[in-house]
């Protein structure tokens, strides 16, 4: 039997081909073997900081792209297909992420980050040069079958390396990642825009990249252990068409009959129960369902990032074709929407580890969220609105990763945290298709695939009932948590 942390070899195949490819990143890097003894006196800070650009190019490309999008289809004559640059990314990102954290597990972190970041490069090139809507489409594919793995995977190198007593104190720093990067992305967006071309929110990837490999593999190569476990392939392959199905399903833009798209979600989705009944080692476990809070914070979890999306993605759009600002104008509103997201989490968190108490705070959050849209909706003090929308939201996601992380049991935190984030990731995705659908139902007849041409009262109606809609949602949200979270479920914040 081996050792615990050491390196088993990797033969034939699929892991044969993962080893040949680290090692011409290792060499091209001129990077030197990592020991063991050097891992155990490796500080937190300094694998923290091997992780944290990796975390900002992860969180920096959900928010860079949101300020161009109507340049961007302007120039690509995109018409009602232009939320799919956000949609393509968003889906490939969270049917990937499952995959990654399984197999990470069998070929090692380090490996998996260097096929995300190794893919999501190549699809950041690809759409500096798209020169059409398709192939842009394509490369953000690419670009999110890279994607999905680098938050996830880097949280999960922290959970590996940092002691438990510094967990806490990491997560502040985690927060102040995302806050710089999320708050850098629109107005990078915005300035690149105008200033340069909208290619150059791709073209930024590619030096940050690169250094993000070289710091991971530089301080981190004591993670490319290998487990023993079988991953489900077929369930994975059959998640992954239930989710794009769902999606399309969802999307007006797609031109494939909605009869069709049903009976084919319908279908896989009976598959998939067979086969993860069935599964050795199934990429969705059924007892992760029966764990209390948890199936419920999932679900509570898509629904804040599906309402952070909306916004994300189609305030922007408002302000720059129903109120006439410009990019960085617009980019503006979205750093007010950041910053609090970012002060709601950082507070939220701190009071949670203080009190003890979670339940009230995603109660309040889903609260604020939903005045807040509805204000929103009357055109009211958009700035406000949005520093409430944000502040709330920012509430909910500490108090969630509570709940989960307390529910789950040791043996199965690998798994049931890559699900949450998955829950979290397909949210993002489900709600700009959600939008989509609410604003296009709300124009004139016949006019979703001519845009430009309407002027801003006709485009006035879809914003409206997008932000309806987002109410709504975060009204649901709210009875869910009064109805299904309860109280009781954390036997210690510090479990």
């Amino acid at each position: 039997m081996p050792r615990p942390g050491s390196c088993l070899p990797l033969r034939g195949g699929f892991g044969h081909r993962l080893m040949i490819y680290e090692t011409i990143i290792s060499s091209a890097l001129q990077i030197p073997a990592f020991s063991n003894e050097r891992a155990r006196h490796m500080s937190p800070k300094t694998i923290f900081s091997s992780v944290a650009l990796v975390i900002a190019l992860g969180s920096l490309e959900k928010s860079i792209v949101t300020t161009p999008l109507p340049i961007i289809g302007a120039e690509l004559n995109a018409g009602a297909a232009l939320t799919w640059v956000v949609t393509a990314y968003l889906l490939a990102a969270t049917a990937a992420l499952p995959i990654y954290g399984k197999l990470s597990d069998m070929f090692g972190r380090v490996r998996m980050l260097n096929i995300g970041i190794g893919l999501f490069l190549a699809g950041s090139v690809a759409c500096g040069l798209a020169q059409d809507l398709p192939t842009l489409l394509a490369a953000r594919v690419l670009q999110g079958l890279g994607g999905g793995g680098l938050i996830a995977l880097a949280f999960t190198v922290i959970a590996d390396s940092i002691p438990p007593r510094e967990v806490g104190k990491y997560q502040g720093y985690i927060s102040a990642v995302y806050a710089v990067s999320s708050i850098a992305g629109p107005l990078l967006g915005g300035y690149f825009t105008e200033q340069l071309s909208w290619r150059w929110i791709f073209w930024i990837n590619l030096p940050l990249g690169a250094l993000a490999l070289w710091l991971v593999n530089r301080n981190l190569g004591h993670l490319n252990v290998r487990r023993h476990s079988r991953f489900d392939w077929k369930g994975a392959a059959l998640l992954i068409t239930v989710t794009t199905l769902s999606l399309l399903l969802l999307s007006p833009e797609t031109a494939l009959p909605a009869i069709w798209l049903a009976a084919g979600l319908a279908l896989a989705l009976l598959l998939l129960i067979l086969v993860e009944r069935r599964a050795h080692d199934p990429i969705l476990p059924a007892h992760l369902a029966r764990l209390p809070g948890y199936l419920v914070s999932v679900l509570l979890a898509l629904a804040s990032q599906l309402l952070m999306f909306a916004v994300l993605v189609y305030l922007p759009l408002q302000m720059q074709w129903q109120k006439g600002m410009g990019a960085s104008e617009s980019g503006l509103y979205m750093v007010i929407f950041m910053v609090c997201i970012t002060a709601g989490a950082f507070v939220g968190g701190k009071l949670i580890g203080r009190t003890g108490y979670y339940r009230r705070f995603v109660v309040v959050g889903f609260a604020l969220s939903a005045l807040a849209l509805w204000q929103i909706h009357f055109d009211l003090w958009a700035r406000l609105g949005l520093g409430f929308a944000g502040l709330g939201l920012g509430l909910v996601l500490p108090a969630l990763s509570v709940v989960v992380q307390n529910a789950l049991p040791r043996e199965d935190r690998g798994i049931g945290m890559s699900l949450f984030n998955f829950g979290r990731e397909l949210g993002g995705a489900v709600g700009v298709a959600i939008c989509s659908v609410l604003f296009h139902s709300a124009l004139p007849a016949g006019s979703s695939h001519n845009l430009a041409s309407l002027s801003p009262a006709e485009l006035a109606p879809g914003f409206s009932a997008t932000y309806i809609g987002m109410a709504l949602i975060a009204t649901a949200a709210l009875l869910i948590t009064l109805l299904a979270l309860k109280r009781h479920e954390l036997a210690s914040i510090h479990a």
